[in-house]
């Protein structure tokens, strides 16, 4: 399979490494010079054909971007944690597409994030957009080089647990984080724990809010009922002594 991997962050980098550990050596690209070297990565926009598949690891806003000059013989599949707006644009491009997601990452940034061991079993959502069966096959045979566990599922079903289960998540964290940081000399592993998301790069949040907005504020509120409920239980207690 001759494979293609666009973009070396966590989710691209890891990749490239778990590649090269299995035997298989990719072509990478990458437009920062230092990422580019360490990885041996071609330093220029990805334009090229005859690719078996080409992995477009990139943040919503350059893939969105990026689609509009892919060569069409390719097949793709995208990394991105929000998939709708992929989805609508893949479609519309008619591309050979598949929308992926995998759902594995840390807290780290640039080539100190680079796991090879990083979607060992971990779940990769995959979406059909303009895809055959046998692209369906070749996304599949992919994933499992990863070691990662297949989830075939829709935008709007994937854009909605994400919500629950990464994106509002994430948040909740950051808000702890910002009401904790007086008191963190008595901080334990529970705390560590609890705001080790709030760690990510500060553009996740911002591209969880521009492309996935209405889910995260519609769970944030959900929660946000939880957390006082849970508060009025405790006042009961409080009340009763």
């Amino acid at each position: 399979m001759k494979i293609a991997v666009v973009g070396l962050g966590q989710i691209g980098g890891s990749i490239a490494l778990k590649l090269h550990e299995l035997g298989i050596h990719p072509d990478l690209f990458d437009i920062n010079p230092e990422i580019c070297k360490l990885l041996n990565a071609r330093c220029e926009k990805f334009n090229s054909h005859g690719y078996d598949l080409v992995v477009l690891a990139l943040h919503i806003p350059i893939l969105l971007e990026v689609m509009d000059e892919l060569p069409e013989d390719n097949l793709y599949l995208d990394t991105a944690s929000v998939k709708s707006q992929v989805f609508e644009k893949a479609k519309k491009l008619e591309l050979r597409f598949i929308g992926g997601h995998p759902i594995a990452g840390n807290e780290r940034i640039g080539s100190a994030s680079w796991d090879p061991h990083l979607f060992e079993n971990r779940t990769f959502a995959l979406l059909d957009v303009n895809s055959t069966m046998q692209e369906k096959e070749t996304a599949e045979k992919f994933v499992g080089l990863l070691g990662s566990k297949i989830v075939w599922t829709d935008a709007k079903a994937h854009d909605l647990a994400l919500a629950y289960t990464s994106h509002a998540p994430y948040f909740v964290s950051v808000a702890l984080k910002n009401l904790g940081t007086t008191y963190e000399e008595f901080a334990g592993p529970g705390y560590a724990s609890m705001t080790r998301l709030s760690k990510q790069n500060a553009s996740f949040g911002e591209i969880f809010m521009k492309y996935n907005a209405q889910n995260i504020a519609n769970v944030l509120e959900c929660i946000a009922d939880e957390i006082k409920k849970i508060a009025a239980e405790v006042r009961k207690c409080k009340n009763s002594e």
